[in-house]
């Protein structure tokens, strides 16, 4: 049987002395994993086809519930290279890829979040600021959003009370009442202040193509970080690794 839709190329891995194991985000069918036959034993089009980010039309063969179908065609509809020729800039979508391949199941077809994605690679290949810090920060955060992963910090996520202790564990803010456990000891929590909330919140709010009008102040690019690491962590129970990656880098 043969399947056509668009997608894009989130992961590779290689498989045997020529051939690889693709994992992508799809219009039709959400995240797949595919098989494609000696794409690195030449430089052709269809190697291209399957660098990381690159969006393209693809036709797989095989039965429809088969695990892992082969990949027969793939047309670049949009190549993305200036994102992976740009450390920082990969580096950073690399923490996008790795929340999606993490957190959502393979196979669950979801539309929205293909545009959306598709839109973020856009956002980030025609910008020209530089650094583009606050707008790496702003994808991370909308996505998580996007696919029901967002730390809550506009109030207390139990009482709704006014508070600035984000509790990892919990993934929202917790006032010092119900943040007490039943043994009458707190949990570890991180101080927040009030305009990286109203950062967060605006960063979820307002579309991707007009985040650029945001402009924090460094300080609250930091924390927010270093809150959405914190969040992550506790989401997969490891640290992502190109986060890892660019603490030692830097």
């Amino acid at each position: 049987m043969l399947t056509r839709t668009e997608g894009i190329v989130l992961k590779t891995q290689k498989y045997g002395e020529a051939d690889l194991i693709v994992t992508f985000l799809t219009s039709e069918k959400g995240i797949i994993k595919a098989f494609a036959k000696s794409p690195r034993k030449t430089k052709s089009r269809f190697g291209s086809s399957l660098e990381p980010l690159t969006h393209a039309k693809i036709s797989l063969w095989g039965k429809e519930q088969t695990a892992l179908p082969k990949i027969t065609q793939a047309d670049i509809i949009n190549s993305f290279h200036q994102i992976r020729d740009n450390f920082q800039d990969f580096i950073n979508i690399s923490k996008l890829v790795e929340i999606l391949i993490n957190l959502l199941p393979e196979g669950i077809p979801n539309k929205k979040l293909f545009t959306f994605f598709l839109n973020i690679l856009h956002a980030v290949k025609s910008s020209e600021q530089e650094p583009k810090d606050a707008l790496h920060l702003i994808t991370r955060i909308r996505l998580l959003a996007t696919i029901g992963y967002a730390p809550r910090l506009k109030n207390c996520g139990r009482c709704g009370e006014k508070s600035l202790n984000f509790y990892p564990d919990s993934g929202t803010t917790l006032c010092r009442k119900c943040a007490v456990t039943p043994l009458g000891k707190g949990k570890p929590f991180m101080q927040i202040n009030d305009n990286t909330i109203h950062f967060y919140l605006h960063s979820i709010e307002w579309p991707i193509h007009i985040s650029n009008r945001l402009k924090p102040q460094q300080k609250i690019l930091t924390e927010l970080s270093t809150l959405l690491d914190k969040h992550l962590t506790h989401l997969l129970s490891k640290k992502l690794l190109s986060s890892e990656f660019l603490a030692e880098v830097l």
